[in-house]
């Protein structure tokens, strides 16, 4: 069975879209995505073919972008109902973002059967405004819509090949902002670490446009390409609560303490983070008000607790078989 995939914007988008067409044979798979070079290195070693348009959203752009907006979409929209034409899929999955209002519109044309799945807490623009046209709607979490089917998102296997009690020697604390680094905690975290009680070895990913030298506790990376083996010797993370990182966190049992993106669209990361510490904010922070002292203090509390108890409170198993079972209702349905 053939099968169209719009996944685009980030890896957030992407990855989950990417282990749900594992399930498919590879000439089977046709994907759509933006023109970005982030998402042409996510998608080079992946074997599946893709077809890359020059897309953005329309959320905070600006006035001539907006302008250029529907010229842009019309353009975009026949090039893909071309490509679905020629390859002939017998259903598409929408994965969110802008590409998925393209998905929507050109499968609409063609009549084919549209399925979502949504990552997040808060369902994106693209998505609400597709889910009330597909066949059925796979959610991460619980959201409440129509033609819900709470699937979990959809993971690499190596974070479910362990778990945070399987390893009892934690040597290390990470400190992660994502493939292209976190200004906030570069500029913020390093002083704070330093004269932390932590004794783990900390390993502070920094992203290319960072540089600093290690110190006798920090070391820093710009980039870390095998978190799953890392998360193996981790006692804890520091991170932000997009989608992705909520889902990995919760699939190994991985104690977290979260600063949701500020200007996520629609705060969902600050949902996503209540969700993942079931609604404590105890060790959720702002970074808008954000105080040095106070995380410190916060901080050290953290490092002091049992950590393997509050691993097996947010240790989620759902995730772990959600790319399959996801496959597995897109080909009966």
């Amino acid at each position: 069975m053939k099968i169209a995939i719009f996944a685009a914007g980030t890896g957030g988008h992407i990855y989950p879209a990417l282990s749900i067409a594992e399930n498919f044979k590879k000439d089977e798979v046709l994907f759509f995505a933006s023109n970005r070079e982030l998402e042409k290195q996510i998608y080079a070693v992946s074997d599946f073919k893709v077809i890359h348009l020059k897309v953005s959203g329309f959320r905070g752009k600006s006035l001539l972008e907006k302008i250029f907006f529907p010229f842009n979409l019309l353009i975009n929209l026949f090039k893909v109902i071309y490509e679905l034409i020629k390859f002939k899929p017998a259903k598409s999955l929408l994965m969110g973002g802008y590409i998925s209002v393209l998905g929507l519109i050109a499968n609409k044309v063609l009549f084919k059967p549209i399925f979502l799945h949504e990552q997040n807490s808060i369902m994106g623009s693209a998505n609400k405004m597709a889910s009330s046209f597909t066949k059925k709607n796979f959610t991460s979490f619980p959201i409440g819509i129509k033609n819900e089917k709470v699937m979990g998102n959809p993971i690499r296997g190596n974070f479910c090949n362990h778990n945070y009690s399987s390893q009892l020697t934690k040597t290390k604390v990470l400190v992660l902002g994502g493939s292209q680094g976190c200004k906030f905690f570069n500029d913020n975290l390093p002083a704070i670490l330093q004269s932390s009680e932590i004794q783990e070895r900390i390993i502070f990913q920094t992203g290319n446009q960072f540089s600093m030298e290690n110190s006798h506790k920090i070391e820093y990376k710009k980039f870390i390409d095998d978190i799953p083996k890392l998360f193996n010797e981790t006692k804890f993370v520091i991170c932000r609560s997009g989608a992705g990182t909520i889902t990995e966190l919760q699939a190994y049992g991985m104690p977290a303490i979260l600063f949701p993106l500020p200007n996520s669209i629609d705060d969902h990361q600050k949902n996503n983070a209540l969700i993942y510490a079931e609604g404590s904010d105890a060790f959720i922070f702002d970074e808008y008000n954000f105080d040095p002292e106070h995380f410190l203090q916060k901080l050290n509390e953290f490092n002091s607790l049992d950590l393997k108890e509050l691993s097996k409170k947010v240790k989620k198993d759902l995730h772990c078989e959600a790319a399959l079972n996801i496959a597995n209702e897109i080909k009966q349905n």
